[in-house]
């Protein structure tokens, strides 16, 4: 594998997550429901994707993270570089360890055997798009969410706010392990940091 190929597949995971996040607000009208004295707004920032849809872009970037780890062991051995690091980083990492039983799940079926790599034998649930509003880490920053005349949504104040693609990783019990999204984002900054190590990324 070439570093254009490896740089192509982290492309792959960066053009995932953009595809699983969406900022435009127009995009994201709620249902209007008008009764003789009341108007009430039904919103679950699915922009008009189905359950399927939006599933489809869970998988296809747990897909594109978990797969990065064979790549990397590959280029790493072919490049003079350690591959045993790419080992090294994956078995201190549990969320790629997550990540990866995820993946192992769509593949194969569930339960892993032995509770997959992060022994925890986790599956995902509930996976929808869901709002997220974050303020800025300043003294009086602030964002909130209000719905115009046409049910869209207006955000208001300096912070941000998107819709992103996540769904709930529970353990075998049903017990929640943690947010699809924040692990991902994770699982992401782990494999930069070791293609920052190898000179790959800047």
């Amino acid at each position: 594998m070439t570093e254009d190929e490896l740089l192509d597949r982290l492309c792959r995971i960066y053009a995932s997550i953009k595809g699983s996040i969406e900022f435009d607000m127009a995009k994201l009208p709620a249902r209007i429901i008008k009764a003789e004295h009341t108007v009430a707004f039904v919103q679950d920032f699915a922009g008009g994707q189905s359950e399927h849809e939006i599933a489809n872009l869970a998988h296809t970037l747990i897909h594109n993270i978990a797969s990065l780890q064979d790549h990397l062991r590959r280029w790493a051995a072919t490049n003079g570089k350690d591959k045993t690091k790419v080992d090294e980083i994956f078995d201190n990492s549990p969320e790629l360890q997550l990540i990866t039983d995820l993946w192992n799940n769509d593949k194969h079926g569930y339960p892993p055997r032995d509770g997959g790599q992060s022994g925890k034998a986790p599956k995902l649930v509930y996976v929808r798009r869901q709002m997220r509003l974050k303020t800025k880490p300043t003294a009086g920053s602030f964002v909130a969410m209000t719905f115009g005349p046409r049910g869209v949504p207006k955000i208001t104040g300096d912070g941000s706010a998107n819709a992103v693609v996540t769904g709930d990783v529970v353990d075998r019990n049903g017990v929640l392990i943690g947010d699809l999204f924040d692990i991902e984002q994770q699982a992401v900054e782990t494999w930069e940091r070791l293609l920052r190590e190898f000179g790959v990324v800047m």
